[in-house]
């Protein structure tokens, strides 16, 4: 990874390894917002040689700084929750949308969280929960 952060949203989706949001540092650290992608593609010898290297996703970041959020894979789309913004000390209920095809992430004009929440749980049946 570019920075170095845990309690992140992991994902995998079309060969590509998303990190997104998480904490940087110890008890002192801070909430993120940046997303990094790892191209993993079919053949897992670039990642264990060391070669395939992670990148700042370059759509952009997400609009809060989040630990803890998590995300779920629909379609071209992944859907990123929930998390703590240490920062403003909020639990923040923008759901973003990061769209593996054209490279950008949005905020859903039309769905919010009805409450904050850390580690939140995301299903996809014919759509995502």
């Amino acid at each position: 990874l570019q920075t170095a952060r845990s309690r992140s949203a992991c994902i995998a989706h079309e060969d590509i390894l998303y990190a997104i949001g998480g904490w940087y540092g110890g008890y002192d650290g801070y909430s993120l917002s940046s997303i990094e992608t790892l191209s993993i593609g079919s053949d897992l010898a670039d990642i264990d040689s060391g070669s395939a290297q992670w990148s700042y996703f370059e759509g952009g970041e997400l609009t809060v700084s989040v630990t803890g959020p998590r995300a779920v894979a629909y379609g071209a789309f992944i859907w990123i929750a929930g998390g703590y913004d240490a920062g403003v000390e909020r639990y923040p209920t923008d759901i973003h949308i990061l769209d593996t095809e054209s490279k950008s992430i949005t905020v859903d004009p039309h769905n919010s969280l009805v409450y904050g929440t850390r580690y939140p749980a995301a299903i996809v049946a014919d759509r995502v929960w």
